[in-house]
């Protein structure tokens, strides 16, 4: 077998014998491997055992962009430059994925994972259409796609949020005529609204979940629905989220390349069993006193020990905190064995936690503080049971119109 061919300026070709002739192929350097670079080697081509001056020259460039591809990554990579503004829906995209003082760089990971989605969509099905051609129509059509036969209003709903977001955008940041102009249109635009959910978790329930969990051996979802329920928090902030280790944010605890925040930790619980935690939604404070909370009080008084660091709700089969769709799915199987029908889900823990509040006459404002909402109106949508409230409301002022008229209520 002859040697090798010799190319001049060519680094990183390596040589491999095939049959007929020579692979060549491109290396990287060890050291950067290390630290991840991707592209460990790649084929450039196959060549004769007496490769032609092009055939040298061909593989002399292709290594030369390979190393400068390389080297240029060993630097940390290029400076991502937001590209040129044209006027379609496709570069408002790309600018809002990539300008420096896109709010877009501030979402938690979890909110950009969902927001890359929609955009990925938008693009795909409208990304080469210019601004100044969308109008109000032109938006009434896209929705109408996105609902489709099966009726996703949901999805649909989602999809002309994120092309508010982007208007906004565009009419703050980059200053666009044609988005400020879709941003006004759609600001006095009403589309159909997702139905709203009805359903909520009843205490009742909530017990049978716990004796459930405990009777197939997975006390760890009692106790997160105790803390769920008692407690008015969302699951997130009671199961916490893994998010990549490069996120903001410090915890030790770790798996892989993930951490783990924004749960609720036994270190948030004083002496005197009052829990303080920031909530992962708007990080307002709450604290509740965890001694009004018979629920979480039985739960607790089944552990051997309360430690005193560490996160509160731990899976059982791992030994670390539920990942989102593990709890999911052990809550299903758990709720199931309790006889909880399917159309009740776990996230209804927080609007039966109000309602129960409302329907035992709680002051409408000290049940939206306790939540942590914003707005009075957002306590009122979760507050379920409507027909049980209207009805009473209608006793009530019965009653009252007897009581003035001595009887006669016609």
């Amino acid at each position: 077998m002859p040697d090798h061919p010799k190319i001049e300026n060519a680094p990183g070709l390596v040589f491999k014998p095939r049959k007929d002739g020579w692979e060549a192929r491109w290396q990287a350097r060890t050291d950067l491997i290390r630290k991840g670079y991707p592209n460990k080697s790649v084929a450039i081509c196959l060549i004769g055992w007496e490769p032609s001056e092009i055939d040298k020259a061909f593989i002399s460039d292709r290594c030369r962009a390979l190393q400068s591809e390389m080297l240029v990554w060993g630097r940390g990579g290029l400076p991502d430059v937001p590209p040129a503004f044209d006027g379609t829906v496709g570069t408002l995209i790309a600018c809002y994925q990539r300008d420096p003082d896109s709010p877009f760089h501030k979402l938690r990971w979890n909110s950009r994972n969902n927001y890359e989605n929609l955009m990925r969509r938008l693009k795909q099905e409208h990304g080469d259409e210019p601004l100044v051609e969308v109008k109000s129509r032109t938006l009434m059509r896209w929705h109408e796609a996105w609902v489709g036969e099966r009726e996703h209003h949901a999805m649909a709903h989602s999809m002309i949020a994120m092309v508010r977001t982007l208007m906004t955008f565009g009419a703050t940041i980059l200053e666009s005529a044609e988005c400020s102009r879709l941003k006004m249109l759609l600001s006095d635009m009403r589309f159909t609204m997702p139905k709203a959910r009805t359903e909520r978790i009843t205490a009742e329930q909530v017990v049978a979940i716990r004796a459930a969990a405990h009777k197939i051996g997975k006390p760890s979802v009692a106790l997160a629905q105790a803390f769920q329920f008692e407690c008015i928090l969302r699951q997130k902030d009671v199961i916490g989220e893994w998010v990549p280790a490069s996120e903001p944010g410090l915890s030790e605890v770790v798996d892989g390349g993930t951490k783990w925040l924004r749960g609720i930790r036994w270190s948030e619980i004083d002496e005197n069993l009052i829990l303080r935690h920031t909530t992962s939604k708007r990080q307002k404070d709450v604290e509740v006193d965890l001694k009004l909370a018979p629920m979480v009080m039985e739960e607790l008084q089944r552990l051997p020990s309360i430690p005193k660091t560490g996160p509160i709700v731990v899976y059982e089969a791992t030994g670390i905190p539920f990942r989102g769709a593990q709890f999911r799915k052990l809550w299903r199987l758990v709720a199931t064995v309790a006889g909880v029908p399917d159309a009740v889900y776990n996230m209804d823990s927080r609007a039966g936690a109000i309602s129960e509040a409302t329907d035992a006459g709680a002051d409408l404002e000290h049940v939206r503080h306790a939540a942590t909402h914003s707005d009075i109106k957002m306590t009122q949508r979760y507050s379920r049971n409507q027909v049980e409230k209207t009805q009473n409301v209608q006793r009530v002022r019965s009653e009252h119109r007897r009581n003035k008229t001595g009887g006669n209520v016609s």
